[in-house]
């Protein structure tokens, strides 16, 4: 039988640009159900006409990402600092490497589970 086969990094869901800049196949759900098997609740949306992607990270009411001004929160500037990221003010969703603003528990499982071997049937 024929396939399909599409070649994706699980960070496409959290760029502004992933997956072909929207104008083709895009697995960001597939993305949030694993970060969401972690306890967690993701936040997706269109940016424009054709790019969804995820926009914010919670458990319980507390986002994970952003304070109530929707401004990266202390925790968010402090893996940031820790990844090397001086200035915050050039940093925002969408834009930013997911590898410098997730927490450790999120991206080692991201890391883990979207591997090369990694496949989904349509």
């Amino acid at each position: 039988m024929p396939r399909t086969v599409v070649e994706w990094n699980w960070e496409d869901a959290f760029s502004k640009f992933g997956f072909g800049d929207g104008d083709g196949w895009n697995g960001t759900n597939i993305v949030c159900h694993a970060i969401d098997a972690l306890g967690y609740e993701t936040t997706c949306e269109w940016w424009g006409c054709h790019n969804y992607m995820i926009m914010d990270i919670s458990k319980g009411d507390n986002s994970l990402l952003f304070d109530d001004e929707l401004n990266w929160n202390a925790e968010t500037i402090a893996r940031m600092n820790k990844n090397g990221v001086t200035d915050i003010s050039n940093q925002a969703i969408g834009y930013t490497d997911p590898h410098l603003f997730l927490p450790d528990d999120i991206l080692e499982m991201l890391n883990a589970t979207f591997t090369d071997d990694y496949e989904v049937a349509a």
